[in-house]
């Protein structure tokens, strides 16, 4: 196995940066509120609300890549 490490370290300097971003709108204050900051205006959220929007938004993702259980059948195109 093959590792870039220039292009590592770029990828690491490009997620720094996202967290960096991140940091300045999302702030948890003493009181237990999450504060994010958007364009217009700040939305206050419970720690414990934002904690389980977090939770269902896994569980949500987990379930729709979760196979069906029955076979998708191939449909022919109708070219010819």
């Amino acid at each position: 196995m093959e590792v870039d490490l220039e292009q590592a370290k770029r990828a690491l300097a490009v997620v720094a940066e996202a967290l960096s971003q991140c940091r300045g709108v999302i702030r948890q204050d003493r009181s237990g509120m999450l504060r994010i900051r958007t364009e217009e205006k700040t939305i206050e959220l419970p720690v414990l609300w934002a904690a389980a929007g977090l939770v269902a938004f896994a569980v949500a993702s987990v379930l729709a890549s979760w196979p069906t259980g029955r076979a998708r059948e191939e449909e022919p195109l109708g070219i010819g």
